[in-house]
């Protein structure tokens, strides 16, 4: 095979660095692969275009939402992290509302300060921005002229996602942001490099593409084990999907250390035991797609987890 054509996909993955259109790079690796595996080349070298794929696809700039609540510093650690492993640009957002207590302005600029600082010693690009009225509104605008691809949003102690009437903000912004979105509780500040991260996956992977670059990209950021988490049904046979499968293939592809679990019964009880007995750190949820009605009758599997999680949890909803 011509080496012009591994100069050629290189090439891509440089130019989309530089500011040339993605799309382009995909095209052109794809391509690459393609004609590799029909000139019989070494599977090496096909991994290798395939790790070059996966790097003109990681994220180039994410935004924080700070608040004066000290788990917004916690959660802000995670962006950081995965921007310097990126070589993303890093905004640190903080929205108030009219009339917003001076103490808790004040508090909230403290931790842009704090966050500011440890950014620029990791050499990441940061800015901070500031403004006044209602995040629900205004954030989705601002993801927007930032042309942000990542959005980390803290939940409020008093936010529940999936509540029955759906009224809380992380609800407009799961609607508004056109970015992936990262809804995170954090419930501890014991561990704010995770060393493990369970990641409950279903047979059939929405999106799967979105949520293999999340995954891989923070795995990597801190040197995380992965575990694949799979609940099965009563009836069901214990054999792993081929999207579960493709998931696990890709994630060793990127040299991330994976493994599989499964289980049984309700979905909060078997991650509880799953989270406390293998220790893991964080939890990797995808965003449910179930209706008003189906939560309904059947309840929202996801927004118990959330609601009461055994470790720091991300909700994790790929770009609109």
């Amino acid at each position: 095979m011509d080496n012009s054509i591994l100069k050629t996909a290189g090439a891509a993955q440089l130019d989309a660095h530089s500011g040339i259109s993605c799309e382009y790079a995909d095209k052109t690796i794809y391509w690459c692969c393609i004609l590799i595996s029909l000139k019989g080349d070494t599977q090496s070298g096909l991994i290798r275009l395939r790790l070059r794929y996966s790097a003109a696809m990681s994220y180039r700039k994410i935004i924080i939402v700070i608040d004066e609540h000290t788990a917004s510093t916690i959660i802000a650690r995670y962006a950081i992290s995965l921007a310097a492993a990126c070589k993303a640009e890093l905004v640190l957002y903080a929205g108030h509302v009219e009339g917003c207590s001076e103490v808790l302005i004040l508090r909230t600029e403290r931790h842009l300060e704090h966050l500011s600082m440890i950014a620029s010693a990791l050499n990441i690009p940061v800015t901070r921005t500031v403004e006044a009225g209602n995040l629900s509104t205004m954030l989705p605008k601002r993801v927007q002229a930032e042309h942000a691809d990542l959005v980390f949003y803290p939940m409020a102690p008093g936010e529940r996602y999936g509540a029955a009437l759906q009224k809380h903000t992380v609800h407009t912004l799961l609607r508004t942001v056109q970015a992936d979105l990262a809804i995170m509780r954090a419930i501890t500040m014991a561990r704010p490099h995770p060393g493990r991260i369970l990641v409950p996956l279903g047979k059939v992977i929405s999106d799967k593409e979105r949520r293999l670059i999340f995954v891989a990209d923070l795995a990597k950021s801190f040197h995380s084990h992965v575990t694949l988490f799979h609940l099965f049904e009563k009836h069901e046979t214990t054999a792993m999907s081929d999207d579960i499968l493709w998931f696990q293939e890709q994630l060793r592809l990127q040299n991330v250390t994976v493994m599989e679990r499964s289980g049984r019964g309700t979905l909060k009880k078997a991650l509880t035991v799953e989270a406390i007995t293998r220790r893991n750190d964080l939890i990797v949820l995808g965003a449910s797609g179930r209706g008003i009605l189906r939560r309904l009758f059947s309840g929202n599997p996801a927004g118990d987890v959330m609601h009461q999680p055994p470790c720091n949890i991300i909700l994790f909803r790929p770009a609109l």
